[in-house]
């Protein structure tokens, strides 16, 4: 990450510990590693997700902020724009011509602009087309159903347990790393003593014949000394 691109989420991230939109709250994991961010959404009052606690994933890409990050719902939503993956389709999220993301986007706006979309689902841009067609068709049975989904799923105990299982996933990620950097060290090891082991062979060779030249030489000198 360049130190410019490094900077901007400094600042965008103290906003968000400091003065964050409402509803939002965001965080790295890892604060050594800023492009993976968690924010965490309440419902927005007067939709069906009010009561519940939604937990996403940011993830910076390597362009940002000429690139948008890629965000992602880790609780289940029940939303025509959100499929059971927890992809969103939401502009802001895309890169022109096909969207609006634009270097002026910060954080704190991309993350209020996501709760916007929860509140106010855009069927005829839909990800889902079942949900899409119920929101359009019964709006009354789609908050029904998102209601009761945000119960089940969208509480703290979900979200902490979603927590405890990326964190679990983060060390496993970390195990698999050192093992693979441990493996590739041990091999580089391996070659350096077979290349040091062959060199020696190779030095001790040369010795050895050595002598045998300078032994044949001498009795070459030896025989021309003793004809004259």
């Amino acid at each position: 990450m360049n130190p410019a691109t490094k900077a901007r989420l400094m600042r965008e991230m103290s906003l968000l510990s400091k003065d964050p939109p409402p509803g939002i709250a965001a965080y790295t994991p890892n604060p050594a590693d800023m492009t993976q961010i968690r924010a965490q959404i309440t419902g927005p009052e007067g939709s069906p997700f009010e009561k519940g606690v939604f937990l996403l994933t940011v993830h910076i890409a390597g362009r940002y902020p000429f690139e948008p990050p890629r965000c992602r719902f880790l609780t289940p939503l029940y939303h025509p724009n959100v499929d059971s993956h927890g992809r969103i389709c939401l502009d802001t999220l895309k890169s022109p011509p096909s969207g609006s993301w634009s270097p002026a986007v910060s954080l704190p706006s991309l993350l209020l602009s996501i709760r916007s979309l929860m509140a106010e689902p855009n069927p005829d841009d839909g990800l889902v087309p079942e949900i899409s067609e119920l929101y359009k068709r019964n709006p009354a049975e789609w908050t029904k159903e998102a209601e009761r989904r945000t119960r089940l799923e969208a509480t703290v105990e979900k979200l902490e347990e979603l927590e405890s299982t990326k964190e679990d996933e983060k060390k496993e990620d970390d195990a698999k790393e050192e093992a693979n950097y441990n493996a590739a060290s041990s091999i580089t090891t391996s070659n350096a003593a077979e290349k040091k082991e062959k060199a020696l062979k190779t030095e001790s060779s040369t010795t050895d014949a050595k002598p045998l030249e300078e032994s044949s030489g001498n009795k070459r000198k030896f025989k021309k000394l003793k004809s004259r």
